[in-house]
């Protein structure tokens, strides 16, 4: 029982570690593995949470689906482009203090002692949610599909469009020289 503790404790850790990081990385990729990382960290704090439907939920969307897209998208972009962190950039503070007031929260949490409700957890049935998902809210879910696919089909574009732009910049360069 102490080892799991220790485990959910950890996986909490890394992903407030990995999730605090992403403030720092200069290369997208490794934003990219960062996130992927705190991602299936929090999957695994909701399984031992006892919450596994949930924790697959987590893999199988953040994890499997968007962090593919977000790769597809870093791919396709020049591959020299770095994000160099500057204190000066007025975006960077604002995240900063998002990060000192969640570090400050979770301190008051575990050090403030966290008062929980002794109410018992109602067992989410993985065929109800199915039934719900592609019963009453079978609209919203092909107009969530239907959203991710215009991103993709939109991302494609662009890079395509990028692509071209540069092949038509290159030459000009070497011209130049």
């Amino acid at each position: 029982m102490m080892l799991w503790h220790f485990v959910f404790w950890l996986s909490c850790a890394v992903a407030v570690v990995c999730s605090a990081s992403l403030l720092f990385v200069r290369k997208p990729m490794h934003g990219a593995v960062y996130l992927t990382t705190a991602m299936c960290a929090l999957a695994l704090a909701f399984y031992l949470l006892g919450a596994p439907f949930i924790a697959m939920m987590q893999l199988i969307l953040y994890v499997g689906a968007i962090m593919v897209l977000f790769v597809f998208v870093i791919m396709l972009s020049p591959l020299q482009e770095t994000f160099p962190l500057q204190l000066q950039d007025r975006s960077l503070w604002p995240g900063l203090i998002l990060l000192i007031l969640m570090l400050l929260e979770l301190g008051a949490l575990l050090f403030g002692g966290l008062q929980v409700d002794p109410t018992t957890p109602q067992i989410i049935d993985s065929k109800a949610v199915g039934e719900l998902l592609f019963g009453h809210y079978k609209l919203a879910v092909e107009a969530i599909s239907t959203l991710l696919l215009a991103a993709l089909v939109g991302v494609m574009y662009f890079a395509r469009h990028l692509q071209r732009h540069q092949e038509r910049k290159l030459p000009e360069q070497q011209e130049a020289k």
